[in-house]
């Protein structure tokens, strides 16, 4: 890939971020007004559903892509142990990419057991719990000492 088109996607996959969480607290507050409402399922709290899961895999799309080209992913895996005892190098090769994988994973699920719950009171409180579950996964692998806009210079 080359070193312009590495640096778009760097630029949109920090943009998506904040579609991602602006996505996600309003899933979350949909959830959690549906739990303490005790009010029905709606078609407004399936699609916030949908929009959760979607930009959250459409990041994670981007994310893969970005991880199999990043120069700092590659420097740690010239010297993997090594890595380990660089900040950076560790959070960029292991802990961002797996925190987004398990929110991923946890917000997804919380969708199919919402889907499958038979009462509309354990649709939400599946939906509230993993939903805020993947928001703390989300929050805590999130690169904030990068920059919060894009930049489209190079690495």
């Amino acid at each position: 890939m080359e070193v312009e088109a590495y640096v778009l996607l760097r630029g949109i996959h920090n943009v998506l971020r904040w579609v991602v969480l602006v996505v996600a607290v309003a899933a979350i507050a949909g959830a959690w007004h549906g739990v303490f409402k005790k009010r029905a399922f709606e078609a407004g709290d399936r699609l916030r559903t949908v929009g959760y899961v979607a930009v959250m895999h459409l990041q994670l799309l981007l994310g893969l892509v970005l991880y199999a080209q990043s120069p700092i992913v590659r420097a740690a895996f010239q010297d993997f142990g090594a890595a380990m005892g660089n900040r950076t190098l560790r959070f960029f090769a292991v802990e961002h990419i797996t925190m987004m994988i398990l929110a991923v994973i946890v917000v997804q699920v919380g969708s199919i057991l919402a889907k499958r719950a038979d009462e509309d009171e354990k649709k939400h409180k599946r939906a509230a719990i993993c939903f805020t579950l993947g928001l703390v996964f989300i929050l805590a692998g999130m690169p904030w000492a990068g920059p919060w806009m894009p930049t489209f210079s190079t690495p």
